[in-house]
C-alpha cells in the first residue's frame, strides 16, 4: 500500500455503500431523461428502463466480481492495471475520470433546467453560470474538509431524493389516470435512433462503476462492495421502471415537458406536486454530483499514486482529503458545464464510460488469479459484458467515436509525459 493511500481514513460501511450506489446512479435519469427517451422511442419508452437494465446488470456483476479482489482506491483503473499493465490501466482510469467530469458538468446543467421551473430566468446566461459555478464550489468545499462530511452529504441527498420520488410513484400508480401499457406494446417506427436511446439509458444507469474508486475509505471493500453493487442496482431498476410507468399514466406524452416527472405530478395533485418533485430532483442531482465529486477526485488521486502528475497525490494533513485532485476535478467540470448542454455532456459521459466497462469485463478472468472473492459462474458473464461494451462502441455515431478516440489519444500523451512512481502490490 502506498504511503499516500494509507493516509486516507476507512469510515464507510455497507449501508453507506448501498446509499452511495443508489445516489451515484439516481441523479437526473429518473427526473429528466424520460423526456429524451420518449422523444426517441415514443410510447415504447415505457419498457426502456427494464429493457436496458438487463445488459447493465451483466456489467454490474462483472464489476462486483472485480471489486472483491481489492481494498485500495482506483476502481476500474486498478482492475485494468492489475490485469493488463500500466498503460491500459492508465487509459481506463483516464476515461473513467472524463466520464465523471462530464457527468458532473451535465448534471450541473440539469440542475439549472430543474431550477428553472421555479425561476425561469435561471436559464439565462448570467444566472446559469452563477448557479453552475456556485453549486460545484459548494460541493468541492464539503469534500475538501473530510470524507465523512462528503459521505454525510450523500446520505442526506439520497434520502431527500428518494422520499418525493417514492411518494410520486405511489400516488401516480394509485391515481392511474390512463393506462399507457397498450400503446407501449407497439415497436417504434423504422428510422428510430436506437443507438441514441441506448446511450441515454446507459447514462441513466451509469455511476455504479465508480463505487470502487474511493475504496481506500471503505471499512471492508472486498466484502461490502459486491453486495452494495447488487442490492443498489436492483433497487435502482425498480425505481426507474415504476417511475416511468407512473409518469406515463399521468402524462401520456412525456415529450411535452423537459421536466416530465414534475409535470406528471402537477397533472395528478396540482402545482404542489410539481414543487415537491422538483425539490426532489434538485436534491437528486446535487446528491449525484456530490458522489461524482468524491469518485472523480479519487480517480485523479489514484492515477497520481502510480504516475508523477504534479501535486494530485497530495493529501491534506488535517482533513485527510486529496486537496489538489478535488480542485482540478472541480475546475475542469465547471469549464465543461459552462460550455456544454445537459444532453451533449450526458452523451459524452456515456461514451467515456464504455472503456471502463469493456476493460473491466475483460479483466475479470485474470483477476480471479489474485485471490478468492465474489465469483460469477464460468466465463459467461465476462464474455457477455465484453460483447455488450463492444456493441455500444461499434454503434457510436461519428462524432461520439471521434470524441472517444481523441480522449484516448490525450490520455496516452499524458501517460507518456509523466513518469512512473515506485509502488507496492495492491490487493
Amino acid at each position: 500500500m502506498s504511503d499516500q493511500s494509507a493516509k486516507l481514513i476507512r469510515t464507510v460501511g455497507l449501508p453507506g455503500l448501498v446509499a452511495m450506489c443508489i445516489n451515484a446512479v439516481v441523479g437526473s435519469g429518473v427526473f429528466l431523461l424520460p423526456y429524451e427517451s420518449y422523444k426517441l422511442l415514443g410510447p415504447f419508452s415505457l419498457w426502456a428502463p427494464l429493457l436496458f437494465a438487463i445488459p447493465v446488470f451483466v456489467l454490474v456483476l462483472c464489476f462486483a466480481e472485480a471489486s472483491s479482489h481489492f481494498t485500495e482506491p482506483g476502481g476500474a483503473y486498478l482492475y485494468a492495471r492489475s490485469a493488463f499493465g500500466d498503460f491500459v490501466g492508465f487509459e481506463t482510469g483516464w476515461m473513467n475520470w472524463l466520464a465523471r467530469t462530464t457527468s458532473l458538468a451535465s448534471l450541473s446543467n440539469g440542475f439549472v433546467v430543474a431550477l428553472a421551473l421555479f425561476f425561469p430566468s435561471a436559464k439565462e446566461t448570467g444566472p446559469r453560470a452563477a448557479i453552475i459555478i456556485s453549486s460545484i464550489v459548494v460541493l468541492a468545499l464539503i469534500h475538501l474538509v473530510g470524507v465523512k462530511y462528503g459521505a454525510a452529504s450523500i446520505y442526506v441527498f439520497t434520502t431527500g431524493k428518494l422520499v418525493p420520488l417514492v411518494g410520486f410513484i405511489i400516488i401516480a400508480l394509485v391515481a392511474w389516470k390512463t393506462n399507457p401499457i397498450p400503446a407501449s406494446l407497439h415497436l417504434p417506427p423504422a428510422g428510430t435512433d436506437w443507438n441514441g436511446a441506448a446511450l441515454f439509458m446507459l447514462f441513466a444507469y451509469a455511476g455504479f462503476e465508480n463505487l470502487g474508486v474511493p475504496a481506500g475509505e471503505f471499512r471492508n471493500p472486498r466484502r461490502d462492495l459486491p453486495l452494495a453493487l447488487l442490492a443498489g442496482t436492483v433497487a435502482i431498476a425498480a425505481l426507474y421502471v415504476l417511475a416511468q410507468l407512473g409518469a406515463m399514466s399521468a402524462l401520456p406524452d412525456l415529450s411535452t415537458s423537459d421536466t416530465p416527472i414534475a409535470s406528471a405530478a402537477a397533472a395528478i395533485v396540482g402545482p404542489v406536486g410539481a414543487i415537491v418533485v422538483t425539490l426532489g430532483a434538485l436534491l437528486s442531482m446535487a446528491g449525484t454530483n456530490s458522489g461524482t465529486m468524491l469518485e472523480g477526485s479519487r480517480m485523479l488521486f489514484a492515477l497520481s499514486l502510480d504516475r508523477n502528475l504534479g501535486p494530485l497525490s497530495y493529501v491534506h494533513p488535517r482533513f485527510r482529503t486529496p486537496t489538489f485532485a478535488i480542485l482540478v476535478h472541480s475546475i475542469v467540470a465547471a469549464a465543461l458545464a459552462l460550455g456544454g448542454s445537459f444532453r451533449q455532456l450526458a452523451m459524452l459521459s456515456a461514451v467515456a464510460r464504455l472503456t471502463t466497462y469493456l476493460v473491466t469485463c475483460a479483466a475479470v478472468p485474470r483477476l480471479r488469479k489474485l485471490n478468492e472473492g465474489f465469483r460469477t459462474p464460468g466465463l459467461v458473464l465476462p464474455i457477455l459484458g465484453v460483447l455488450i461494451s463492444l456493441a455500444f462502441f461499434f454503434n457510436m455515431n461519428r462524432f461520439n467515436f471521434l470524441a472517444a478516440t481523441l480522449a484516448l489519444v490525450v490520455g496516452a500523451l499524458v501517460y507518456l509525459a509523466s513518469t512512473r512512481r515506485p509502488r507496492a502490490l495492491r490487493t
